[in-house]
């Protein structure tokens, strides 16, 4: 894929269990870009590499015991002197360029992670914390980045120069590998002794921070709650408690990690006094020089150096590859609200029909909508009351497109919802639910929120129809009053008005509300209703309602018990039935 085209992140290939392939993939680096950068790496780090070369010939030089020439040593320690000077900007280029990869990485995968979970289903939302989820957005992708910069650099460094070793002593003697083989079992022993163990601590790790984001999200959301009740205590042990296990799961880890690197330290100390040996029995035999034994030293404790940061990089890749696991539990999570491939929806008149509609959250649940059947026409208002649990905001949720029926089918506009991308359909309603949802903004940004080329001549009238210029005027800063985190600055009345002009923006053509009035006094009860009243003229309308007062102009009404329907009719019918459900519940409320 070329890169210059716009990145849609789930064209790309994503497997967890291939993290190195994926990752390569994620990067979108060709081959030739990738070539290049390679050569660019050896001609920076060429200057590590000459050093023993020019060091042995120096020696050999003074000792007399090979046909060095002063010509010979001094073009050798002039184009080692070039090298040294093309270390900086090609290093400066080098770090850029992998810069530029992987940040691009981490774009990315965070505008793939974003994408997908716009586009899980919402019983998905509903059972995954919100806390777990941001730190696959936030750290794990963090930790990717960062492990695959380390890789860049450090892993590059290290292969290229067990490369360059083997070519230097194969140019100058290549029986001395088989000294250098001892390397190989000791490395691939050392790995393979600690790899499950760390790939396990790794794993449980993440799971412990995962946990701990989650418990400290909820924690800050119920901070008011826990303070009005006295039980900040029990609050804070609560979320001790994982912190407590973070701290457990993070020693194991460092252990396990520290007890890997000092065995491999160990181990390359007793190779390096083992090959001091070797080179000091070879060259009394005269196989090889004084300069030579200095040459193989270095070459060995260079590729000492570089297995040991191998491994030393395998703890934090193994990390790494954890992130990646992590991250595809998300975007390779086949619970997507399956819109691919349906028909777009142009226009909606608002007809909308529910045709033996079941629906459980659990096959071994009971129904939560048991054969529902009615239908609302195009322009109608319909509220829907009942007991807790008698399934009213289920119901919505269907109609909306959160959930899709266990059995029968929803009909809008004539068409099976099942056939319509419902992404196109929701750009037609509005919904109004009984908590209102704001972010940290200005009331403008709040109203405007994916509108934002409305006139301002019409969002005056917004503000006027929604009563919110009735508490807008009076606040210093007006529209640009920030409301908090969660509309916190703002009252319960006040927000739900804010929801309210916010729908009209969007001029929907229906209109579903959860009871908007449900939590609100009796003065803001007002100003809330006259702002509906507004809103549902001549649009299909949903409300589910506790308050039977706030439906008083509905044009009909279907109470449920049991996710069924068991009444309707209009407000007066159902009201004059001495022993309808709805006149018991208008006399609850009388």
């Amino acid at each position: 894929m070329s890169s210059s085209r716009p990145f849609t992140p789930l064209e790309w290939s994503y497997q967890s269990s291939s993290p190195l392939r994926t990752l390569w993939r994620w990067t979108d680096c060709s081959p030739l870009r990738a070539l290049w950068m390679l050569t660019v790496f050896v001609i920076k780090q060429s200057p590590a590499w000459g050093m023993p070369l020019v060091t042995a010939m120096v020696i050999d030089w003074l000792s007399g015991e090979s046909g060095v020439t002063v010509r010979g040593m001094g073009f050798a320690v002039a184009a080692q002197m070039l090298l040294l000077c093309g270390n900086v900007p090609f290093h400066t280029y080098y770090v850029s360029q992998l810069s530029g990869l992987t940040r691009r990485l981490e774009g990315r995968l965070r505008q793939a992670l974003v994408t997908r979970l716009q586009q899980l289903s919402i019983p998905y939302h509903d059972t995954v914390e919100s806390g777990r989820l941001q730190a696959k957005v936030l750290r794990d992708v963090e930790q990717v980045q960062t492990v695959a910069n380390q890789f860049g650099e450090t892993g590059v460094m290290a292969l290229s120069t067990l490369a360059a070793m083997v070519v230097i002593t194969l140019a100058r003697q290549p029986w001395m590998l088989l000294v250098y083989m001892i390397m190989v079992p000791m490395v691939l022993g050392l790995t393979h002794v600690f790899k499950n163990r760390i790939r396990r601590e790794n794993q449980d790790f993440r799971q412990s921070l995962e946990m701990m984001n989650s418990e400290v999200s909820q924690m800050i959301d119920m901070i008011p709650v826990s303070r009005a009740h006295g039980i900040e205590e029990k609050a804070t042990v609560r979320v001790e408690s994982q912190i407590d296990r973070v701290h457990s799961s993070g020693r194991r880890l460092d252990k396990i990690n520290a007890l890997f690197q000092s065995s491999s330290w160990a181990t390359f100390q007793f190779a390096s006094l083992g090959m001091l040996f070797a080179g000091v029995f070879f060259a009394r035999r005269g196989w090889i020089t004084t300069g030579e034994v200095v040459l193989f030293m270095a070459l060995f404790h260079q590729m000492m150096m570089n297995f040991t940061m191998m491994l030393n990089l395998y703890p934090q890749m193994a990390k790494g590859m954890e992130s990646v696991r992590s991250i595809g539990e998300v975007l390779e999570c086949p619970d997507l609200e399956l819109n691919q491939g349906k028909d777009g929806v142009d226009g909606v008149r608002g007809d909308i029909e529910y045709r033996q509609v079941t629906y459980r959250y659990s096959p071994a649940d009971d129904p939560a909508l048991d054969a529902v059947n009615f239908a609302i026409r195009a322009g109608e208002c319909v509220a829907v009351v009942g007991p807790s649990g008698g399934g009213k905001s289920t119901l919505l949720r269907l109609t909306i497109g959160f959930r899709r029926p266990t059995s029968g089918s929803v009909l809008l506009d004539g068409r099976d919802m099942e056939s319509i991308d419902m992404r196109s359909w929701r750009r037609f309603i509005s919904v109004v639910p009984q908590e209102s949802v704001l972010f940290e903004g200005t009331i403008r940004e709040n109203i405007l929120f994916g509108m934002e080329d409305v006139d301002e001549a019409r969002f005056e009238e917004i503000l006027v129809a929604a009563n919110v210029l009735e508490f807008v005027e009076r606040l210093p800063e007006g529209l640009n009053t920030r409301v908090g985190e969660g509309g916190a600055r703002l009252s319960g009345g006040q927000r739900q008005r804010l929801a309210i002009a916010r729908a009209l923006v969007r001029d929907p053509r229906v209109i579903v509300l959860d009871e908007p009035t449900s939590a609100l006094d009796v003065m803001s009860e007002k100003l809330v209703q006259e702002a509906i009243e507004r809103l549902v003229r001549g649009r299909t309308t949903l409300i589910v309602a506790h308050r039977l007062s706030t439906i008083r102009n509905a044009d009909r009404v279907v109470v449920m018990e049991k996710g069924r329907i068991v009444e309707s009719g209009t407000y007066d019918e159902l009201a004059a039935r001495a022993d309808s459900a709805f006149r018991q519940m208008k006399d609850l409320q009388s």
